[in-house]
């Protein structure tokens, strides 16, 4: 790879933000572009440099990392990037349903655009880290050609076969981890409600049979309600949202999950929609208050 060769950044908000201050950081040229104008501010001092229009980076890129909100952003990019001459690599890490993902790829192999599925799991700041784990689906020689520069976006990646199954892992794992900071929040209050301090219960719930990862990336800040966001709640309720279409699609209810989406619909009431997605403790604690409860 020709890191004086820029590669594109369509979506700048905090996925793509991290993954562009990785490649600044190894000394690869930036272009990026954001419908929103105001998200260059954050990359402004890196050396980045700012498109007008996607269909610019596509004509001056080779490859290009698109990181927008939802697939219905990315559907809406693909004609401007496939009219490039000659079309760029497209490397995917938008979460989108898995018959999103399936109608976007056949789209680019229409248009001779060589598409890489790579939606990340992890929060912006582990991206940043290099620390996040992206799910890498589709042609294995499209990917071999990519993977110089998957090497510098997310150094930790597992490939899991074909175009839609990164979507399908990612939904998947985002059912289990989202539950599972439910589950801290709801556990922090209930610890608190029965006297415990809450510093104290979470050190010792990291050393039980209760551990799962996010107590070490969303306890501390549930309990310090520093809710400043390293993934957007609004983002995690419309991928909750995906996961329960997906799964009333194969007529499988997802009790927990409906619970756990209905949280986060409160969180965002009480915190907004740009706040952490450790906020939906602030919809538990609400819950408390309002039945009177004290401790």
């Amino acid at each position: 790879m020709d890191r004086k060769t820029p590669i594109g950044m369509i979506g700048l908000g905090l996925m793509g933000s991290a993954l562009s201050a990785r490649l600044v950081d190894a000394g690869v040229a930036v272009i990026g572009f954001d419908i929103d104008a105001a998200k260059n501010d954050a990359l402004k001092a890196s050396g980045t440099e700012f498109a007008a229009f996607a269909a610019d980076v596509a004509a001056r890129c080779r490859i290009i990392v698109v990181a927008v909100y939802d697939g219905a952003e990315v559907k809406a990019l693909l004609p401007d990037i496939a009219n490039a001459k000659p079309p760029p690599l497209v490397i995917c890490t938008t979460t989108c349903a898995p018959g999103e993902i399936a109608a976007i790829a056949e789209f680019a192999a229409r248009s001779h655009l060589a598409f890489v599925e790579a939606p990340i799991s992890g929060t912006s700041v582990e991206a940043r880290a290099g620390t996040a784990t992206a799910l890498v689906a589709g042609d294995a020689d499209i990917i071999a050609t990519a993977a110089e520069t998957l090497d510098i976006l997310c150094p930790q990646r597992i490939h899991v076969g074909a175009i839609g199954n990164a979507s399908r892992t990612k939904l998947a794992i985002n059912l289990i981890l989202q539950n599972n900071r439910a589950a801290l929040a709801e556990g922090i209050v209930f610890a608190e409600s029965l006297g415990l301090d809450g510093a104290s219960f979470l050190a010792t719930a990291r050393q039980s049979a209760a551990y799962s990862a996010v107590m070490d990336s969303k306890g501390e800040r549930m309990l310090a309600r520093d809710f400043s966001p390293q993934s957007h709640i609004a983002q995690t309720l419309k991928d909750a949202e995906l996961i329960l279409r997906e799964a009333n699609q194969r007529g499988l209810p997802l009790p927990m999950t409906a619970a756990q989406a209905e949280l986060l619909r409160a969180a965002i009431a009480l915190e907004g929609p740009d706040s952490d997605s450790a906020a939906v403790i602030e919809a538990i604690r609400a819950k408390r208050g309002q039945s009177g409860g004290r401790g």
